[in-house]
């Protein structure tokens, strides 16, 4: 049996091991100040990064002893928009190389029973898109991730 929170740990553990993804965290980090939100997520000078939620979750009993729980997860994702540059070729590299860790890890290090669900295959990209953070043009995405472990 695995709580939300070790699901939630071993999920940022997966995003922390992909290439170029910058600083992850396991909860929404917002600030009033958007200095102090650009501290958050700024990394080799670079805006960008991300944050995991906790969107829902079902139980079923399908053996009327134990409970499947199925969780959806959200993972937001941005990055800086950079003139002189791919970016957005390079922010969709990184969404791509997000999805080949989930298919690579469908346990989470065993944490969980499956990420591969009647609903999904691991990640499924819900929007990609310009948008503003911290005051600054970024491309951003929005990921979803369902996960089902025994309770």
């Amino acid at each position: 049996m695995s709580s939300s929170a070790q699901i939630r740990t071993a999920i940022l553990t997966v995003l922390q091991g992909v290439a170029g993804i910058g600083l992850v965290y396991e909860r929404q980090r917002y600030s009033k100040s958007s200095k102090t939100l650009m501290e958050f997520y700024v990394q080799g000078g670079v805006l960008q990064g991300g944050f995991i939620s906790r969107k829902g979750f079902k139980k079923v009993s399908p053996e009327g002893h134990t409970f499947t729980v199925l969780t959806t997860w959200e993972i937001d994702l941005f990055r800086a928009f950079q003139e002189s540059g791919d970016s957005e070729l390079a922010f969709d590299a990184v969404i791509d190389s997000i999805d080949e860790a989930f298919i690579a890890d469908q346990t989470l290090g065993g944490v969980v029973a499956a990420t591969v669900t009647e609903e999904q295959a691991g990640i499924r990209l819900l929007t990609s898109q310009p948008a503003m953070f911290a005051g600054v043009l970024v491309h951003y995405a929005k990921l979803s991730l369902i996960t089902e472990h025994d309770e």
